[in-house]
């Protein structure tokens, strides 16, 4: 006598959607209609574990493995099993992504000044995470004045897995721009001598000097040190002429 095993049709469901950034799933089975000597025997049968899913724009089989029922012996059964086809569709509406490039503002003091990069190439969107890459941002300058960031390169966009999903997005960059503004003028310690004004030092100078020229005394201290002193020198000369012993 040989017992030969029963067969059991499984057909596990199909299923498409527009591109959001998340899986797509279906985990539903259908058991082909039970006859006499075809379909799960009274009181067995299993369970089903999918492994299907489609994420990014394409199609794939919707696939599973049975799981018996306690008391249910896979060995008994020819199970034929029929996979859906889970298919992601591009989107009708696409999703936008805007960056910003970073900007600055620096006092000019002479040197070339520099901004570059974005504020961020990562964003959250339905509740996953893209990253955009393969664009530059930069803008350089030296003199006083506003410097427009330039733009270049072409936006990629990919999923926390790595896939490219570009075209799922439209890329905006805003405009920045690099700013160096005039510097403060230059400040002036109050203990440095001016170019216009004698300054005590100066003063005190002249008269150190004053006491080694002796008859000369008095032109030079008219150049220097101004009335207040040549008077005092024409005194100290008259006192001279009035009595060799002073």
């Amino acid at each position: 006598m040989t017992v030969e095993k029963r067969p059991v049709t499984l057909t596990s469901a199909s299923g498409s959607k527009e591109y959001d950034g998340k899986p797509l799933t279906n985990h539903k089975v259908t058991v082909g209609e039970a006859t006499w000597n075809t379909g799960w025997v009274d009181g067995q049968g299993a369970t089903y574990s999918f492994t299907g899913s489609q994420k990014i724009v394409g199609s794939s089989e919707n696939t599973f493995e049975c799981i018996p029922n306690e008391g249910t012996n896979l060995d008994n059964y020819q199970i034929n099993k029929t996979y859906g086809t889970l298919t992601v569709t591009d989107r009708s509406e696409k999703y936008q992504i805007t960056l910003t490039p970073n900007s600055k503002s620096e006092a000019y003091d002479g040197t070339e000044k520099s901004v570059s990069g974005f504020e961020t190439l990562e964003f959250q969107i339905n509740g996953q995470t893209f990253y955009v890459s393969g664009v530059e941002a930069s803008a350089t300058g030296t003199d006083a004045g506003e410097y427009p960031v330039t733009k270049s390169g072409q936006a990629v966009v990919t999923d926390v897995e790595g896939n490219d999903v570009t075209e799922q997005f439209i890329v905006n960059i805003d405009d920045a721009k690099l700013t160096i503004v005039e510097g403060e003028p230059a400040q002036i310690d109050s203990n440095e001598p001016s170019s216009s004004t004698p300054s005590k030092t100066t003063g005190k100078t002249a008269a150190s000097k004053l006491a080694k020229t002796g008859d000369g005394i008095a032109p030079y201290a008219m150049g220097i040190c101004g009335v207040a002193i040549t008077a005092g020198a024409v005194a100290f000369v008259a006192r001279r002429k009035g009595s060799s012993r002073r």
